[in-house]
């Protein structure tokens, strides 16, 4: 699955921010690190089976190493997600590729309104941020921190009250 490249950005933006989920490897260490854990598991397995006649371990071996290959390839999909809210001239424009599907939602800059609502339990508050225009809301930043969102929703209100 190819990897969706961020469009150009309008010649004229003042501002930009781009959301990504955060990864400590690349996508090579990644499988890299699977085929390690992979080959040691279908070693013993094999291992098992051949020299000592355990042959039930063999397809323990198989699922276990099928579920990791399936979290794994979660990981991969999740780490090509990517989000980008620009303001440029009187547009606010949010370009976001996720599930394998790249979409685009353009709104007119004087008749948004962002939003950082708080949800959760006290001892574990969440924030989101909804940038909302004719009834409709957009969600931004998934996958940036908590302090950034809020960081990135004081910024936003302070230029679209600049008209």
């Amino acid at each position: 699955m190819p990897d969706a490249a961020l469009p150009p950005l309008p010649a004229n933006y003042e501002f930009c921010v781009i959301a990504r989920h955060a990864s400590a490897l690349t996508a090579r260490q990644r499988w890299l690190f699977f085929g390690i854990l992979a080959g040691f598991s279908l070693g013993v397995g094999l291992t098992l089976t051949v020299g000592w006649g355990a042959w039930p371990v063999l397809p323990y071996s198989i699922a276990e190493t099928s579920l990791l290959w399936l979290a794994f390839w979660c990981i991969e999909r999740r780490s090509r997600e990517w989000e980008r809210l620009t303001i440029a001239a009187d547009r606010v424009i949010i370009d976001r590729y996720a599930g394998g599907k790249q979409e685009r939602r353009e709104f007119n800059r004087q008749w948004v309104r962002v939003e950082l609502e708080q949800s959760g339990a006290a001892w574990r508050r969440q924030s989101r941020l909804a940038l909302r225009f004719a009834g409709a809301a957009v969600e931004f930043g998934d996958a940036l921190p908590a302090e950034e969102r809020a960081r990135v929703a004081r910024e936003l209100k302070r230029l679209l009250s600049v008209r």
